[in-house]
């Protein structure tokens, strides 16, 4: 049952999704490189930034020093749940700006991370491959994907108005179980990765 589901998102992510996959993550590797070269220069801007970002993180209670890990798993997925479901449902906007500013900040947000870490001396190397990617492989793409799947609901709408027979409603609930199946899970497992598995590999590897 569960091998046919992924079977079928697997056909369907060739078929439908791929391309605009493609492009929402160019989209956000574009905003983190081009913000991190752009931003290298300009300290003030950065600091300002980064602490934007921390308070954010401390109005979600997420830096208590009392808090367990399983609690930040929650924390991070909930938040990375939610913009991951707001991509999605921008997709009933017939206009895809909502998905691609949101991915193309997130994007922005990895390169303010890594220009903050530049302009303070501390190796890009060991945050990328221990603070970011073990959970960043899992996250980034469930937030892509979920941009793919906003584009597929809102070129749907388009194709019914200028086609009655075209089947909207099996689009959309085809792009709800790729939401709830692949993006969701993704997520769950970026979060407890990020939880539990990132501060240990940063201690030993920063």
């Amino acid at each position: 049952m569960i091998k046919n589901v992924y079977k079928q998102q697997w056909e369907l992510f060739k078929n439908d999704y791929w391309k605009a996959f493609v492009t929402f993550l160019l989209v956000f590797i574009f905003s983190g490189v081009s913000s991190y070269f752009l931003l290298l220069n300009e300290r003030s801007v950065i600091e300002e930034l980064m602490g934007k970002v921390v308070d954010i993180f401390e109005e979600k209670n997420m830096l208590e020093p009392d808090i367990t890990s399983g609690e930040i798993a929650l924390k991070l997925f909930v938040n990375n749940f939610l913009a991951s479901l707001f991509v999605f449902l921008s997709g009933f906007i017939p206009i895809f700006i909502p998905a691609f500013l949101i991915i193309f900040l997130n994007g922005a947000l990895i390169g303010v991370l890594f220009a903050y870490l530049k302009i303070n001396g501390i190796a890009l190397e060991p945050m990328l491959f221990a603070g970011i990617l073990p959970h960043g492989i899992f996250e980034i793409p469930a937030l892509v994907l979920a941009g793919a799947l906003a584009f597929s609901i809102s070129k749907g709408m388009y194709k019914k108005l200028t086609n009655s027979e075209f089947r909207l409603r099996l689009l959309l609930k085809n792009t709800f179980i790729t939401f709830l199946s692949v993006c969701v899970l993704l997520l769950v497992i970026a979060a407890l990765i990020e939880a539990f598995l990132t501060p240990i590999l940063i201690e030993q590897f920063m």
